[in-house]
């Protein structure tokens, strides 16, 4: 008989029975990943996995165990590409589980593990002001680089809309693009049960970068955002850290946080026109313990200007903006004729 709180293992509903294995992410300032298992039923269902390192692989397997889940008999799903979900899943595949994915991200996987879009991202971000000296530095910082799975994986590709049966139950598959180019949350409509991935987070905000192929990301997010919201969901569980609030109310939240983002972004550039994105990264409010732009680690230097990136092409796409070039770096300046000379409101939430 399994019980409520096992070794590695809480759990979090009954009917279904889900529970939550906490995947530790060592030196990362996420902490944990939030695995979840359906173990009750012919063939069991694990979503998401934590990175492709020893410390999550014990966690994960030691879960299992405790759930007795057989993983020749199981399914696993994976809400999107980054490695903090997908790190396990060449492992979890070599013990027969079989994958479940969206196709735009698995597909997007592939062309980073093949370089290409590593490539193109390194020469994007030094064209808009990166050092190149911290660009080189994120192959051995970049958790995301270092602990990605270490190969191809098949897939089953779940498409918006398809409504695949896994533990039993018939789930409803919702593209949510932004935080990446293919995250899909896995709904159960009957008990409006929603697993969220990155898409919500409850107490720090998804980041939102910028994509080889995505010419909005920001705005994507924004879209699947009020998508989502369409939904009713009793319980909403997120990739990382717990859920204390509403769901709409932090999905409000969560706008409102872009909102005054996009504000900020334009202030900087109409207070000093023709930075970098990388000097407006630096110019711009984080929260880092009290820690200065200069004292921020490279990995997170790079997250950071990729979010900063992502609101620029917004507002570059709305002709809020124009970026022009000098010295082989973009640079931006406010486009008084399109606001009038006035930074306007961008967005007004759901």
């Amino acid at each position: 008989m399994k019980k409520d709180v096992l070794l590695m293992v809480e759990k979090i509903h009954d009917a279904p029975a889900i529970y939550r294995t906490r995947i530790p992410l060592p030196n990362n300032p996420l902490k944990e990943l939030n695995s979840y298992v359906l173990p009750d039923a012919d063939r069991p269902l694990i979503i998401d996995t934590g990175f492709n390192r020893p410390e999550c692989l014990s966690a994960l397997l030691d879960g299992l165990h405790e759930l007795s889940v057989d993983l020749t008999k199981t399914d696993l799903f994976l809400t999107h590409l980054h490695g903090d979900h997908t790190g396990l899943a060449v492992k979890l595949a070599e013990r027969g589980c079989t994958i479940f994915m969206n196709p735009d991200d698995h597909n997007y996987f592939e062309s980073m593990r093949s370089g290409i879009a590593v490539e193109y991202l390194d020469e994007l971000f030094i064209n808009e002001g990166f050092p190149k000296a911290e660009v080189d530095q994120q192959g051995t910082q970049n958790q995301a680089r270092l602990y990605m799975t270490e190969s191809s994986y098949d897939i089953i590709p779940v498409e918006d809309g398809v409504m695949p049966i896994l533990a039993g139950h018939t789930f409803t598959a919702i593209t949510t693009p932004g935080h990446t180019p293919g995250h899909t949350c896995l709904y159960l409509p009957g008990k409006e049960l929603m697993f969220l991935g990155d898409h919500v987070l409850f107490d720090i905000t998804p980041n939102i970068t910028v994509w080889k192929g995505v010419d909005d990301s920001l705005g994507n997010y924004l879209d699947s955002l009020k998508r989502i919201a369409a939904f009713p969901a009793h319980l909403a569980l997120p990739g990382h850290r717990g859920n204390q609030m509403d769901f709409l109310t932090r999905i409000e939240q969560i706008q409102n946080h872009h909102q005054q983002r996009l504000n900020e972004t334009l202030q900087i550039i109409a207070a000093e026109p023709k930075l970098t994105a990388y000097e407006i990264t630096a110019r711009m409010t984080w929260s880092m313990r009290g820690k200065t732009w200069r004292e921020f680690p490279v990995g997170q230097k790079w997250f950071a200007t990729g979010e900063s990136l992502a609101h620029l092409h917004y507002l570059l796409k709305r002709g809020l903006i124009i970026r022009d070039t000098h010295d082989g770096h973009g640079i931006y300046v406010i486009n008084y004729g399109a606001s009038g000379g006035v930074v306007p409101y961008v967005h007004k939430g759901i």
